[in-house]
């Protein structure tokens, strides 16, 4: 009896390791900042693209979803090619759901999650493997199925409230409230920050992103701004095509193909870095290593006993 409770300690272990999704918090690379927008694309997500791609080494990442505001993004060429833009110039375009919902029922989960896939697919020629839960929210039963569908589930260290005008009183009071805690954020100098934040609101475009990426001192501090991919060390991973984009994948071209310098994009920083950007990327194997660790485990005692 004392045998079979511990093999079934170890195959609870096990398998509560394997099939729930990690939520990921925070950024794993050094002096990073990962800006992040959800709810897009809208009326103001062009401008925010055409603000970034003017910002010489920025990128950001864009949490999208198919149908949310009016107009629908699926039935919105404009808003579709603010995706491809961003795309095309190497910031990150994710999955947000399809109408800003996850449906309890699997099947019905993994439909919709599918119809956004399409749709990001159509508009950028990639299908996403980054998710965010509408509001953070996933339960066991949501972050099993991501885990066996193969997504990284995102959540955020820092929240701007930017969405939460009402309660600031003023589309006015909110920027700065937003600046505000910024700056307290910022001042303690983390190791990295990964920021929510929406381009549905236009003074989020206009004014706490401009304000973050200019007026922050955060640059100055040696800090980058990149994708979340990035910011996790993972970059060749953010698409199911495994393509990259932006400048340095140009300049990665011009390699000699025959160099036997490592290419992966983690391989880079110290070595503490390294270690916890390929655990994010092979944690799989490893839950299913502790359990057979600890099944072993139960062997020894039970044949000492």
């Amino acid at each position: 009896m004392k045998f079979l409770n511990l093999i079934n300690v170890a195959l609870v272990a096990t398998f509560t390791n394997v099939v729930k999704s990690k939520f990921i918090y925070s950024c794993t690379e050094n002096k990073t900042i990962a800006l992040t927008f959800d709810d897009g694309p809208f009326n103001y997500t062009q401008e925010l693209v055409d603000y970034v791609n003017r910002q010489p080494d920025v990128k950001v990442s864009f949490f999208t979803l198919a149908q949310f505001h009016r107009p629908h993004a699926d039935d919105s060429p404009e808003f579709q090619a603010a995706m491809k833009l961003a795309h095309d110039h190497g910031h990150q375009i994710c999955s947000h759901t399809f109408r800003h919902k996850i449906p309890p029922e699997t099947n019905e989960f993994k439909e919709v999650l599918t119809k956004n896939d399409d749709f990001i697919e159509k508009a950028t020629g990639d299908r996403p493997r980054y998710f965010r839960a509408p509001k953070g929210h996933c339960d066991d039963t949501c972050q099993s199925s991501l885990e066996e569908w193969d997504y990284r589930l995102i959540q955020w260290d820092t929240d701007t409230n930017d969405w939460n005008y009402e309660k600031s009183g003023s589309f006015e009071q909110r920027v700065v409230d937003s600046i505000d805690f910024l700056k307290k954020e910022f001042e303690k100098e983390k190791s990295s920050y990964l920021i929510l934040m929406h381009d549905t609101q236009n003074y989020t475009v206009r004014e706490i992103a401009p304000w973050i990426i200019e007026k922050s001192g955060m640059k100055e501090k040696g800090y980058r701004f990149v994708t979340v991919a990035e910011c996790l060390g993972d970059k060749e991973h953010m698409y199911r095509s495994g393509k990259t984009y932006g400048d340095d994948d140009i300049k990665a071209k011009s390699v000699d193909t025959n160099t036997t310098e490592p290419k992966d994009n983690l391989v880079k920083g110290d070595t503490k870095q390294n270690l916890e950007s390929m655990a994010l990327l092979s944690f799989k194997p490893m839950a299913i290593l502790n359990g057979l660790c600890l099944g072993l485990l139960a062997l020894i005692l039970y044949f000492m006993n």
